[in-house]
């Protein structure tokens, strides 16, 4: 047997709630988490940490002694830097990343682009494990429902294999919603974003066709994920297909110093026993 670390990280860009971009700061949070597999949103890259000379992506995995894949959804300039960087999602795994697609998901109007990575692992006994990472709208439930019903185009191929779905969803779970006793209202414009409440349709979607959501089923400790400052909210996920629910241990949100500033998200880890 072998246990599974998966985290999944907003990163926001490697910018904390104090301000400051810190890319060690982010990476000193993966690393206590001590995880396998870490899917991230909001990374910009080719994007050149100042303080190496070099992508702060592949600054990040290599101080971790990670591999890394990179899957763009739109550009966008990142600090002060001239050319326009990359923004998407990524992935680190400390075992062989064997193959990687980038998926866009269904354009929008009026919508930023967005995608699905995914990225195909080689485990320690040689086993295959596919990993998806997405982050949806934040904005319309209705929005994030069409693109999440467009990544399960591809994700579905994997339906009898194991396999993750990973990411800032920016949904909320019904069951978040019956814990707290009332129907939470989180339209109350934190920093630059609002998330204005509509009735959950993306959770619900995902477990009618048998994803497992890994904290609702071993969850230990406190759920809200977001903002990190004041916490209202859970919408980073971690889902497991069916092939892989006997195999879940536990999961929770890593809030040990520095996640509270390192980015305006909580991370999620899950631990399985393959």
């Amino acid at each position: 047997m072998m246990q599974m670390r998966v985290l999944t990280y907003n990163i926001h860009h490697w910018e904390g709630t104090d301000g400051k971009i810190d890319v060690a700061r982010v990476t000193e949070v993966i690393r206590a988490a001590s995880a396998d597999i870490v899917a991230l949103n909001e990374v910009y890259h080719p994007a050149q940490w100042p303080e190496q000379g070099r992508p702060a992506l592949l600054a990040m995995a290599e101080m971790l002694g990670m591999n890394w894949v990179f899957g763009k959804a739109t550009e966008y300039p990142w600090q002060s830097q001239v050319e326009p960087a990359g923004y998407g999602n990524a992935c680190l795994s400390r075992w062989p990343i064997r193959a990687y697609a980038v998926h866009r998901l269904v354009p929008i109007s009026g919508r930023e682009p967005r995608n699905l990575l995914e990225v195909r692992l080689e485990l320690p006994d040689g086993h295959p494990l596919t990993v998806y990472v997405t982050h949806l709208d934040h904005q319309s439930e209705t929005v994030r429902l069409a693109q999440i019903r467009a990544a399960l185009q591809w994700t579905l191929r994997d339906r009898e294999r194991p396999h993750l779905l990973l990411g800032d969803l920016n949904a909320q779970s019904p069951t978040d919603l019956q814990k707290s006793g009332q129907r939470v209202e989180v339209a109350t414009s934190v920093g630059a974003e609002e998330l204005a409440w509509e009735e959950p349709k993306v959770v619900p979607y995902l477990l009618r066709v048998g994803y497992l959501d890994c904290f609702t089923q071993a969850g230990k400790g406190e759920a809200l994920t977001w903002p990190t400052f004041a916490p209202q909210v859970r919408i980073d996920y971690i889902f497991a297909s069916s092939a892989l629910a006997a195999k879940l241990r536990c999961c929770q949100r890593w809030d040990l110093p520095p996640a509270a500033v390192a980015s305006d998200h909580f991370p999620m880890l899950a631990e399985f026993e393959l």
